[in-house]
């Protein structure tokens, strides 16, 4: 939090008496703004609240959310299922609520819609997601235009760091369709989906991209997330 506390301050001038760049701050202040000549380059910071109204849940949600409904899967504790060392011990809860969210059941909505907007205006300089559900590129937009901050259903691994056999989005599907625990084709260890589960780092390329993107950044729109527990937030 306190890197991208310090990189905010720098880059956009946050805590500074630099020029005003909104006439207020309002969405016709934030529009107005993006009209203008000095409005370049747009970054998108966006969560799971962005696909609710696809049909997807949150995660924090108190009745609604991920966590609160997971009582079927006889958690320890609901954070359990995305968490790295529990899915290597049990990766059928995983597996079982991944069938459920799994990409391709859902529709893009208008905040993904509106994001590949910026993109065809040549407005947007990146979207940092921490979606795993895909729909950023449903809706249109390159993996050049995304950072996919929580990784991404689209390739999966091998988990044995000796093997890292590489598996397609279709190759996944087939397994949790079928209530198959994916098994390695060549050394029958458990393969997962290229998201990122607590315990694990962020992929390299948020860290790349996230030092020059801020430097660049004229306007930044945050949507569907709190940043509470995740790399976007530090």
């Amino acid at each position: 939090m306190d890197f991208l506390r310090n990189l905010f301050s720098q880059t956009l001038g946050l805590g500074t008496q630099k020029e005003r760049l909104l006439d207020n701050l309002t969405l016709e202040g934030v529009a107005h703004y993006m009209l203008s000549e000095r409005c370049r380059r747009v970054i998108c910071l966006v969560g799971a609240g962005i696909s609710t109204s696809a049909g997807i849940p949150d995660f924090r949600s108190p009745s609604t959310g991920l966590y609160a409904n997971l009582q079927k899967y006889n958690l320890p504790y609901p954070e359990a299922i995305f968490e790295i060392g529990y899915f290597k011990k049990h990766p059928e809860a995983f597996f079982a609520l991944a069938k459920e969210l799994y990409p391709g059941q859902f529709k893009p909505t208008l905040c993904h819609y509106f994001i590949r907007l910026l993109k065809e205006k040549g407005l947007l300089l990146r979207c940092y997601t921490q979606n795993i559900d895909t729909l950023e590129r449903v809706a249109g937009l390159e993996p050049e235009d995304l950072v996919e901050a929580h990784g991404t259903f689209y390739t999966s691994h091998c988990i044995s760091p000796l093997c890292r056999q590489e598996y397609t989005l279709s190759w996944m599907k087939e397994k949790i369709f079928s209530e198959v625990t994916p098994k390695c084709e060549k050394c029958e260890s458990v393969v997962k989906p290229d998201i990122v589960f607590f315990g694990e780092n962020l992929p390299a390329r948020f860290f790349s991209c996230i030092q020059s993107d801020f430097l660049k950044v004229d306007l930044l729109i945050i949507m569907g997330t709190s940043l509470q527990g995740c790399g976007l937030a530090g």
